[in-house]
């Protein structure tokens, strides 16, 4: 599978536990260290015998969710010698082969404690009552659903954690603060409440990737010429013109990305490609419109690596 995520740039690892060395030379008091891991990339990889010793748990144990534990996220305790962790840590994340699977947790408190803190976010809520599985342990949506809190929640959300960090699709790390409470307090309900307004906005962050996903399946040639970030970037940024235009189902707007991607990045301003979308936002039809395109069309929109 592609997941629009660029590799791990040299040094990484070395700057993540440098943060965490810090932490631990400020603290007044224990510091628990852990790597939260999304087995839905690799189920094998938690059980694998290289790692399943540092297992402390999954974030769905004794919950709702437990039938779905070889694909939970797990916490893994990372070796207490500082000079034993940055090979560890090394070997962790050649292991996830570049998928987006991980990230680190500082904590001051214990991993039984941590996971009972989180339970009430494992799902949210949505107004019609229907209850969603929330992905904290993917690090393509992690920054998304933490921008998402409101500030209440984020606070608390936060409390027993003094960082957590992770990449973002560029490969730069990632990092929020909380603020290292020992004993937080419960939330005042037991399944995050996500508004409407919150859950749209999850949706159509999550539509780039469905869309690069469906087109990596039948063209994977479009992606062989461009940095992963950037075919995300690419796709993403295709989406509100599609929205402009009137682009509402599925099939369209792939294919409105697929050209983003194939094209030059002005393509959709050239005079014929201008027509075919102001016809469709009229309510003509995209797909009968895009196969009368000139050949000049694409001759002078054709993308130059």
């Amino acid at each position: 599978m592609y997941f629009a995520v660029n590799p791990w740039p040299k040094g990484t690892t070395e700057g993540l536990l440098s943060s965490l060395q810090a932490l631990r030379e400020q603290a007044q008091a224990p510091l628990y260290s852990y790597i939260l891991l999304d087995a839905s990339f690799d189920q094998s990889l938690p059980i694998a015998f290289s790692w399943r010793r540092y297992v402390e748990c999954t974030l769905y144990d004794d919950t709702r969710l437990a039938g779905l534990k070889a694909v939970a996220p797990h916490l893994l305790r990372m070796p207490d010698e500082s000079e034993k962790q940055l090979a560890w840590l090394n070997e962790l994340a050649s292991s996830c082969s570049g998928k987006p699977m991980l990230s680190l947790l500082c904590s001051a408190v214990p991993a039984q404690a941590l996971i009972a803190h989180f339970r009430p976010y494992l799902l949210a809520r949505t107004e019609d009552s229907l209850e969603w599985p929330v992905r904290w342990a993917d690090t393509r949506v992690l920054p998304i659903l933490i921008d998402s809190l409101t500030p209440a929640e984020r606070t608390h959300f936060m409390a027993p954690i003094h960082a957590w960090s992770c990449l973002d699709r560029s490969g730069e790390i990632l990092e929020w603060s909380g603020d290292g409470l020992p004993n937080p307090a419960p939330p005042d309900f037991d399944c995050w409440p996500l508004d409407d307004a919150r859950f749209s906005h999850l949706v159509a962050e999550a539509e780039a990737d469905a869309i690069i996903g469906a087109l990596h399946d039948t063209h994977p040639d479009l992606f062989d010429e461009l940095e992963s970030a950037m075919a995300h970037a690419i796709v993403k940024n295709s989406l509100p013109l599609a929205n402009l235009y009137g682009l509402e189902s599925a099939g369209s707007r792939q294919h409105f990305a697929m050209l983003a991607l194939m094209l030059d990045e002005k393509f959709a301003e050239h005079p014929a490609m201008q027509a075919v979308l102001n016809k469709s936002r009229k309510g003509g039809d995209y797909a009968v419109e895009i196969a009368a395109l000139p050949a000049e069309f694409w001759q002078q929109t054709e993308r130059k690596n």
